[in-house]
């Protein structure tokens, strides 16, 4: 009962803190998941945020994944719990703050938050490509797919999840 409780209480902080997009509270995720509850080791989460990204939807569902193996003698209801916990407090917040949208629409506070916040928002990014990071491969065939991937993502418009798929492939091929 006491690691539901955990997956409860985590996620559901994680599901309110995510605002700016799930890439935010990676580090915080990581933190609880793999440091302080041990449920995953950090390979296990690089591999877990990798699926989150090829399935359709957000990243975040990989909380399921998390949540399964948390609760290794009944996976299916530590998923569900993950699962529920991530996305329901948030989805109640913005219906929440949906009704506030139409009042406050020709505040100026609107403009001034939202500026105030992509600085804090960008430097969470960078911090969840540190944090997933660890979980990599450290040899230089992964340095080099690693370069190469950003050069590609920074220079062409190739989707996402195919440049994932192919470095996976590539992985299977040089990092075995």
């Amino acid at each position: 009962m006491g690691t539901l409780i955990h997956l409860l209480s985590v996620f559901s902080q994680l599901s309110i803190l995510g605002f700016g997009g799930g890439k935010g509270i990676i580090p915080q995720m990581h933190t609880d998941a793999v440091t302080t509850y041990r449920w995953v080791s950090s390979e296990q989460f690089t591999q877990f945020y990798t699926i989150g990204k090829l399935v359709p939807g957000p990243t975040t569902i990989f909380a399921a994944l998390i949540g399964y193996a948390a609760l290794p003698q009944r996976p299916l209801l530590g998923a569900a719990v993950a699962t529920a916990a991530m996305f329901v407090p948030s989805s109640l917040m913005m219906i929440g703050f949906d009704s506030l949208e139409a009042r406050f629409a020709a505040s100026p506070w609107r403009t001034i938050v939202s500026r105030g916040l992509a600085p804090a928002i960008v430097g969470l990014v960078w911090s969840s490509v540190s944090t997933i990071a660890r979980g990599a491969p450290s040899s230089v065939a992964a340095y080099v797919t690693s370069a190469v991937v950003v050069g590609l993502m920074l220079r062409t418009k190739i989707n996402a999840p195919l440049l994932i798929l192919l470095s996976g492939g590539v992985g299977v091929a040089l990092l075995r």
